[in-house]
């Protein structure tokens, strides 16, 4: 078994360090208050790399770049299930879906962004009201984007145990998922759901990481605001406004909001939903 007791405490300024690394990279607002966060993820990987102290592990990173993905994946928050705050999903289902259909020919296509999808739940759940509301005529894809490479993992697998989708409407269960006969408890999403959902390694901050001809006419953002310093947050905003079609609309996290006061390109909706108001361009 392993044990964590050799592992040498950090000091304030090996804490901040690696907070360091996180607000440059990911434009978190880390701070010497995440100490115990940091120690309850981090000891484990010191321990797997047969490290015993924290200026041990700093000296890793800086040998070994390929760690710092390792490190954001252990200190980032993945917290997701499926259809969760149900709120906006019965707004994209009753609403803004059906509006879109009324709009537009039969057959159009449809881009979604799922962005900090985290194991792929809010994805397929996106995919999946785009396909019950829209129907099959429609050409529907959503990227689904995360840091996260085991997450993504899990995604792209699709494979989910019960337990995780007790929020999925039976009917909806049994249209979608596939029961595995070889792993009792488990479901897998199926083909014709998995084909909508494209799963992308991207720090949301890096927009050149996606071609600028993407566009996107909806865009899910939630649980991510709450992690970043004021200037990441601007910059992510400015990123969305871009690659929001005209009249796009923008989903955060119920505990989050844009100052529209201050910012007039949104329109707020209710239940952190918010609309590229009309007349503006994407580019």
């Amino acid at each position: 078994m392993e044990t964590m007791a050799f592992i040498t405490s950090p000091s304030d300024r090996e804490v901040e360090e690696i907070c360091r690394l996180i607000n440059t990279n990911l434009g978190f607002k880390y701070n010497i208050s995440k100490k115990y966060l940091i120690t309850s993820r981090l000891n484990r990987r010191l321990v797997q790399l047969k490290l015993k102290s924290y200026q041990e592990y700093l000296e890793y990173l800086r040998t070994h770049p390929e760690e710092q993905g390792i490190l954001f994946e252990l200190l980032t928050t993945n917290i997701t299930s499926f259809f969760r705050e149900p709120k906006q999903f019965a707004y994209l289902q009753t609403r803004l879906l059906p509006k879109l259909k009324k709009e537009r020919k039969n057959g159009a296509k449809l881009r979604c962004w799922s962005a900090g999808c985290s194991s792929g739940e809010e994805a397929y759940s996106i995919a999946i009201s785009c396909l019950e509301t829209l129907g099959a005529t429609w050409d529907v894809r959503v990227l689904a984007s995360d840091i996260n490479t085991a997450r993504l993992k899990i995604g792209a697998e699709g494979k989910y145990p019960a337990e995780q989708l007790k929020t999925v409407p039976p009917e909806l269960l049994r249209k979608y998922f596939l029961a595995l006969t070889e792993e009792k408890g488990f479901y897998r999403v199926t083909p014709e759901l998995r084909k909508k959902v494209f799963f992308r390694l991207m720090n949301l901050l890096d927009d050149q990481s996606l071609p600028p001809f993407i566009r996107f006419s909806i865009i899910f953002c939630r649980n991510v605001f709450i992690y970043l310093n004021d200037q990441a947050k601007q910059k992510l905003l400015d990123i969305f406004y871009r690659r929001l079609n005209p009249g796009g609309h923008l989903f955060l996290g119920h505990s989050e909001s844009i100052n529209t006061s201050m910012d007039r390109r949104w329109l707020p909706l209710g239940n952190s939903i918010y609309h590229k108001k009309a007349g503006e361009n994407g580019t």
